[in-house]
């Protein structure tokens, strides 16, 4: 593990128009006859970029458990060393300002790197706002990764778009809870444990109704309710192949835990009769898909189907699509939005059959 992390930052954009200016203002001294004030505004300008723009080299060391702000210009040199531990949190933060021009108002966004220690104090990086948030945002980022620094909402579009899920999740649990109680608690029903854990999309609620009972050995198997009437080779999901199953298991929070050896997974080009005019399928359990798929798991599944058949448009109020993952931590089911009483009564009961379906009592 490395003990030590460093960050560069240097204006060389200012310092280059530095030289420029004292260079042009150098030339004009030696023309005959010089242009004496023009030449002196020019090297004073120049030189003032040269004074005033500073290099930043921030450095993290965990040995001698501080944060360095190392301050240089051509001619300057400063040093700020904060110990590591009194850093609350590194976070990016961010002005905006508008002007007017030709009848139009602009509107301008420019960021800086501010740490907050635990006392309260804050300490930004700069003296200044720049318009430069990739760069700052990769060093912030880099910077609470090193330091083991919990996340926080950064004021940047890097940050807002992070941030959305985490509002999106907040947005759920709440709705979810007015409609069905507290989220977290677990319960059981015909002897299977479950719980709802609403979740954020973007900004948008969904929810997963969960049960550890049933664990898959080291592979994961996805079902996902496709459109009434598409076969599996042109379904909905099928027809964008394996990018799109990727994609709808990560926009539903499935980190590797849950989709292990994700590489390896594939469409499943034919599924049991029973279910195949209602789902499509995606994962790399080879021997477990057919044992999981059992006629007793056919059954709720087509029923489930034919209650709530997918439309290329659907009508409101009505059950969303419906995604199934069989994991090495549980059995997920996957909607979106929050779910009315009847429908976590509905939900649950298919469940708990496709768990008991797999032997479990």
């Amino acid at each position: 593990m490395e003990n030590e992390i460093k960050f560069r930052e240097f204006p060389v954009l200012s310092w280059l128009i530095g030289v420029a200016s004292i260079g042009y203002g150098s030339f004009m001294l030696i023309q005959a006859p010089p242009a004496l004030t023009n030449a002196l505004l020019f090297i004073g300008f120049g030189g003032f970029l040269l004074l005033v723009n500073y290099g930043l080299t921030i450095t993290a060391s965990r040995e001698t458990q501080t944060l360095r702000l190392d301050y240089r210009s051509l001619l300057l040199h400063s040093v700020k060393e904060i110990p590591l531990a009194e850093i609350a949190t590194i976070r990016m933060d961010s002005r905006s300002t508008r002007s007017s021009s030709s009848g139009s108002r602009r509107r301008t966004t420019t960021y800086c790197i501010v740490l907050e220690k635990k006392n309260g104090e804050k300490v930004p990086f700069r003296s200044f706002y720049s318009s430069g948030f990739i760069r700052n945002q990769r060093t912030v980022d880099g910077l609470r990764k090193f330091l083991g620094l919990p996340e926080t909402v950064d004021e940047s579009p890097i940050g807002f778009i992070r941030a959305a899920p985490v509002v999106g999740r907040m947005v759920a649990e709440q709705q979810q809870a007015a409609l069905t109680g507290a989220n977290v608690q677990e319960q059981m029903t015909d002897g299977i444990h479950w719980q709802l854990q609403p979740i954020g999309m973007g900004a948008s609620p969904a929810t997963r109704w969960f049960s550890p009972d049933y664990k898959t050995q080291g592979g994961f198997l996805y079902l996902a309710q496709k459109v009434t009437g598409q076969n599996s080779a042109g379904g909905l999901m099928a027809s964008f192949g394996n990018m799109l199953f990727k994609q709808a298991l990560s926009m539903y929070g499935f980190g590797v835990d849950a989709i292990p050896n994700l590489e390896r997974a594939e469409t499943i080009p034919s599924l049991p009769a029973r279910i195949e005019p209602y789902f499509t399928a995606f994962g790399n359990l080879k021997t477990e898909t057919t044992q999981i798929l059992n006629p007793w798991a056919q059954n709720p599944l087509a029923e489930w189907g034919e209650r709530h058949p997918m439309k290329t448009i659907q009508s409101s109020g009505s059950m969303s699509q419906l995604s199934i993952l069989f994991s090495p931590l549980g059995v997920y089911l996957v909607t979106l939005g929050v779910l009315q009483p009847d429908q976590v009564d509905e939900i649950t009961r298919l469940g708990v059959e496709v768990i008991r379906a797999q032997g479990i009592r």
